[in-house]
């Protein structure tokens, strides 16, 4: 079943009761929701309230709870302390898995990462795909040449031939564009490991103290050309502002369709089945992560992510 995403963006109140997620607005008739159809909820509105009752019941379903600023820029992500029934033993392996071990996810990593990438370029129709793959096949454990940053130089550069483009949290458009998809896909990403019986705390290659979610960033990393095709590859390119369609568009992206293991498969469910092999290859029962598929399509037969519809069943917003 593909987890619905519910997208808040006007005051009112959500309370959870009987299993359902009831969202009163201000002005308006309530709405309701089974909890356990949602996957992910995204709050922008400031002039929300969310009653513990409901975060708790969220929590329970393994829900990722994404709450945005001032700016409507996502900020924190709320996920279950323990989203499986051996989390545990999940968890004892991934702590101690080796150094060498670690460095060989890594490498796997990277290598999705940088296929991906050279097949959103030639679904754009641009250079630079075989330069990419050349990359991924020399990776080695570790990544100790860093070839991930000198495919990240020539896929930009790739993107923006004409130049005036520079990777930056805080950069002009379409930055904030990025930001907001992979600030989505990191949610879903910190949902499916908790799901799977891991700590987000401790990464197979990020490291920093100041961040809860490091193994998300790190098996999240061959999910970020989905968000770069959604951009680059469609009408989002030309977008001026992020605004409430653009954000509508990239907040579907959990529910569209990736290629993994040979069959199509709703992002999210393909990031439990991501999340799922890692824990596998924590415990030695496994040797390689299960990472999605960008498809080689032309690019005259992509279809916009700006006419993915916002009244799906699996993205809703309440007003």
């Amino acid at each position: 079943m593909i987890k619905r995403t519910l997208f808040f963006e006007s005051s009112g109140h959500v309370k959870a009761r009987m299993n359902q997620l009831v969202f009163t607005p201000e002005t308006g008739e309530p709405r309701q929701v089974p909890i356990e159809d949602v996957g992910i909820v995204i709050v922008e509105s400031q002039n929300i309230t969310l009653s513990a009752h409901c975060l708790a019941s969220l929590a329970e379903n393994n829900t990722a709870v994404v709450f945005c600023n001032a700016s409507h820029m996502p900020c924190s992500t709320l996920v279950a302390m323990d989203g499986h029934s051996t989390t545990q033993r999940q968890t004892e392996a991934q702590l101690s898995a080796s150094e060498a071990l670690n460095a060989r996810l890594w490498k796997q990593t990277v290598q999705a990462k940088l296929r991906n990438q050279a097949r959103c370029l030639e679904v754009g129709g641009r250079d630079g795909a075989d330069k990419l793959r050349g990359i991924a096949t020399g990776i080695r454990n570790g990544d100790p040449e860093n070839g991930e940053g000198t495919a990240a130089i020539l896929y930009f550069k790739a993107h923006f031939p004409e130049g005036g483009f520079k990777r930056e949290r805080d950069g002009d458009m379409p930055n904030a564009l990025m930001n907001y998809g992979y600030a989505i896909i990191r949610a879903t990403m910190a949902r499916a490991l908790v799901g799977s019986g891991l700590f987000c705390g401790k990464g197979i290659h990020h490291a920093n103290q100041y961040n809860a979610f490091v193994l998300a960033d790190d098996i999240m990393e061959p999910y970020r050309p989905f968000v770069d095709n959604a951009v680059f590859n469609s009408s989002l390119r030309e977008a001026v502002e992020l605004d409430k369609g653009t954000k509508c568009a990239l907040a579907t992206l959990p529910a569209s369709d990736v290629l993994v293991s040979g069959m199509k498969r709703p992002m999210m469910n393909a990031m439990s089945l991501t999340s799922a092999s890692l824990a596998r290859c924590f415990l030695k029962e496994d040797t390689a992560i299960c990472y999605p598929e960008l498809a080689c399509c032309p690019r005259n037969s992509l279809r916009s992510t700006t006419m993915l519809s916002c009244g799906s069943m699996s993205f809703s917003i309440f007003r």
